[in-house]
């Protein structure tokens, strides 16, 4: 009975610390144990193209250009590009791309709302945007990850795509290996590629018998865009030629800093490749310059001190950790002159710290939000009046990670 009574007590005890002392401020939203994951509410490829295409009907004259840039890798999707302006331009062009992951899904939802806002809004701002901005979007670059599939959770989407390793296609060797972010495994439904390790600076390289020597085996090195996918991004970016490049993600659930326990929203970065980083084909080396760097911390400051404004509900960002990273679109992006930056949206898929549709709502205006004042930033001059030290300085950084509590 004493032991019995021990049990009970130090129940009780957990508890009581677990209430008292939550591991981030709110805690949560959480998936709840036994909850079954739904996710009709996000965009499916299909609802995609029909929600471009309304909007493209709806569109103000001469507003919008909508074309297909590409096709994924085995359910051939079309790759949408939705067009705002000429890439033959002084103003200042932004490449926005989401959902390059099939399972980071609110970036389509919040470039979906931007969108729409650019193709038939005539409100002041949005008019001065389009006046002094060219900004192209891919708001969901990998539909084949993004089909909803069912597991014993609940719905799911895929990180990959869904492309099989076939060395024919490149006309390589039968038993050529794959680049290693390819996953003939996947723990979700098929095997396919991280199409955010494919990219390679060179913007003119093609995988074949003269450059299989360059396939990855580490993460340190750039890819091969051996995905349609990762082409049909190339081939944006290439035509564009953006001074910007914003990519949005999601990841796992964290706390702002060792010193700030609110729940992290968004972590945010201006740098994913060092400065000492080389890459060398065809006779040029490939490498971070100072003034694109300087642009990318101001836009990243830029958004941070959006998000702040007034009683915000999405005030709890932070910095995403240090990386070096070639062959992400925005390493290789960065390495051709680029300014970037990447949102890490909290919400990645189940297991690992999901928060299923409680917040999704949120967090889709909280990315709205930091690409719209990135635009209009853009648009009055302000984001070139911002120190880039400010970055480094005043933007926390650490951003612990947490779990589940049940």
């Amino acid at each position: 009975m004493f032991s019995l009574f021990l049990a009970l007590v130090m129940v009780m005890a957990v508890s009581i610390t677990v209430f008292a002392n939550p591991q981030s401020k709110p805690n949560g939203p959480w998936i709840q144990p036994g909850q079954e994951v739904k996710l009709e509410s996000l965009m499916s490829p299909e609802d995609l193209e029909k929600n471009l295409l309304q909007i493209k009907d709806r569109a103000r004259p001469d507003r919008m250009e909508l074309d297909v840039v590409g096709y994924s890798a085995t359910y051939e999707y079309p790759i949408y590009a939705v067009k705002f302006g000429e890439a033959d331009t002084d103003n200042p062009k932004i490449f926005i791309q989401t959902q390059i992951h099939g399972d980071e899904q609110l970036g389509t939802e919040a470039s979906m709302d931007l969108i729409q806002q650019l193709a038939m809004s005539n409100n002041k701002d949005i008019t001065n945007i389009l006046d002094n901005v060219t900004v192209w979007f891919i708001p969901m670059l990998n539909p084949d990850g993004a089909v909803i599939f069912e597991t014993e959770h609940g719905q799911s989407k895929q990180r990959q795509n869904l492309q099989v390793w076939d060395p024919a296609e490149y006309g390589l060797a039968e038993d050529t290996q794959a680049p290693w972010y390819y996953r003939p495994d996947s723990v979700s439904r098929e095997m396919g590629f991280d199409v955010n390790r494919d990219f390679h600076p060179y913007l003119d390289f093609e995988l074949g018998p003269d450059t299989a020597a360059y396939i990855p085996r580490r993460s340190s090195e750039p890819g091969v865009y051996a995905t349609p996918e990762g082409r049909a991004s190339r081939d944006v970016f290439r035509e564009l030629q953006p001074d910007l490049f914003i990519d949005h993600h999601h990841r796992y659930s964290n706390v702002v800093s060792e010193d700030d326990d609110r729940l992290n929203t968004l972590q945010i970065i201006a740098q994913v490749v060092d400065e000492e980083t080389v890459v060398s084909f065809g006779g040029t080396d490939y490498q971070l310059d100072e003034e694109s760097l300087n642009l990318s911390k101001q836009v990243n400051s830029h958004v941070y001190k959006a998000l702040q404004r007034g009683n915000s509900p999405f005030g709890a960002v932070s910095r995403f950790p240090e990386v070096n990273l070639p062959g992400t679109a925005l390493g290789s992006y960065s390495m051709n002159g680029a300014a970037i930056m990447l949102y890490e949206t909290r919400g990645q898929q189940h297991p690992y710290g999901h928060t299923g549709q409680k917040a999704n709502g949120q967090y889709t205006q909280q990315s709205y939000v930091g690409l719209y004042e990135t635009l209009r930033g853009f648009a009055t001059g302000e984001i070139y009046e911002i120190d880039p030290a400010f970055y480094d300085e005043e933007i926390p950084y650490g951003s612990p990670r947490i779990g589940r509590p049940n």
